[in-house]
């Protein structure tokens, strides 16, 4: 049964970038979550975004991080268990749309696939859609998993030449569209620059980023559909441009070459204080919030959190970060879920 479902996944479901522009849909089954009541009116989506820390399959391919090549340490037994563990969390929170950064290759969302479809003969439980995105030779990239219809992938990447220094490896900003009955909703995945080699000194790439995903924002205003942005930034919420004073539907400033964008954050309250005192990634002893979730256009947030429960966080809501030499943890980040209403 396993083998069936997971050919049935990868033939109607299934299809992945290497940053060159792709086309898929697929109309040979009625679309998940396609209610009377999603045809007559508000519609609520729920989703998840997380970062996964480093998930890498037991294959070694040569671009993996040095921890999990050709090393005893990593074995094809604890990637199984990790799928595992993935997929438990992936169905307890079990929202309709999921985005995963650091994921290493196609073959892992293939995998992840197969063991969420293992035993079910009801499509509608899982998870149909799923795509993937990677800069060619990267280590890692990001995947989104949904029970809404996906459309039109494309690939968004830098090639910036105009700098004094080399520009290092970055992940494109995914832009796909998300079909749920007569609404829909165009879903912008980020995975931008760590801060690896110095906060400052690597700012001037995670600019670039933001300027990317602005202008392909602006873009996206004349089809109409709201624009959901979620992924991790490696750049706190409070970083970002921000004017929160008095305003409800637009708290932050993002900055493209031929205008800016604004749009809202829920890591904020209307008075400009955070909504909560807790984030999503925990650095020497202190919260940041560099993983976010932002909405631009006619939708709304029904609820926004991390998720502090276990496996993924301790017993005082700290990120359980995944241990290669344990297997012990889920990864350093905490998921972020929230419900939109469009």
């Amino acid at each position: 049964m396993r083998k069936w479902i997971l050919l049935l996944l990868a033939a109607a479901s299934f299809f992945s970038c290497s940053c060159k522009n792709q086309f898929v849909k697929d109309s040979s089954f009625k679309r998940s979550g396609q209610t009377d009541a999603a045809l007559a009116g508000k519609l609520n989506i729920s989703l998840v975004c997380w970062n996964v820390q480093t998930f890498f399959d037991a294959v070694t391919s040569g671009c993996e991080y040095k921890d999990f090549k050709n090393s005893e340490r990593w074995t094809k037994e604890k990637y199984i268990q990790r799928l595992n563990k993935l997929c438990d969390v992936m169905t307890s929170l079990n929202p309709d749309i999921f985005v995963m950064e650091e994921i290493e290759n196609a073959d892992v969302v293939q995998d992840i696939a197969n063991f969420l479809a293992d035993g079910s003969w009801e499509r509608k439980k899982n998870w149909q859609y799923t795509c993937f995105a990677k800069e060619s030779g990267s280590a890692i990239g990001c995947a989104v998993f949904s029970r809404y219809e996906l459309v039109k992938l494309r690939c968004h990447s830098l090639d910036i030449r105009t700098q004094t220094e080399a520009q290092p490896s970055a992940r494109p900003v995914m832009q796909l569209t998300v079909i749920a009955g007569n609404h829909e909703l165009e879903l912008f995945v980020n995975h931008w620059k760590s801060k690896s080699g110095g906060q400052d000194e690597s700012e001037i790439w995670r600019d670039w980023q933001e300027l990317t995903l602005a202008e392909n924002l602006l873009l996206n205003q004349d089809s109409g559909r709201p624009a959901l942005m979620c992924g991790d930034f490696n750049r706190s919420a409070e970083d970002f441009i921000l004017f929160t004073k008095d305003r409800k539907k637009t708290n932050v400033v993002l900055r493209g070459a031929s205008g800016n964008v604004e749009v809202y954050s829920p890591w904020f309250r209307s008075d400009g204080k955070f909504a909560s005192e807790g984030g999503s990634y925990y650095y020497n002893d202190s919260w940041e919030r560099i993983d976010n979730i932002m909405l631009a256009g006619q939708a709304d947030f029904s609820s926004f959190s991390t998720v502090t429960d276990s496996p993924v966080a301790d017993e005082e809501g700290i990120p359980a970060a995944y241990k290669i030499f344990t297997g012990e943890g889920c990864s350093d980040h905490l998921p972020l879920k929230c419900v939109i209403s469009l």
